[in-house]
């Protein structure tokens, strides 16, 4: 994610997806699926507690993604391969 162009092309893409009242329903649907919100974690079974955090991430890297700009993306992006 290094490339601006490919940033902001990915961004118009999910933008596209996500920003329309279609999108709004899957993203609900998916903040749902994988308990986004949800803080609760099962201590007893550590599988789990990994798992749903990896659901969560990938919602969560979704946000991120339509919240910031491309340039904000791709220094993050540099900044986490040095």
């Amino acid at each position: 994610m290094t490339d601006i162009d490919y940033v902001k092309t990915l961004k118009a893409n999910l933008r596209t997806t996500f920003e329309s009242p279609q999108g709004k329903e899957v993203m609900k649907f998916l903040e749902e699926a994988v308990g986004y919100d949800n803080t609760v974690f099962d201590p007893v079974n550590r599988d789990m507690v990994l798992i749903n955090d990896g659901k969560r991430q990938v919602v969560a890297t979704i946000k991120t993604l339509l919240k910031l700009d491309p340039e904000q993306i791709v220094a993050l992006a540099v900044a986490k391969e040095e």
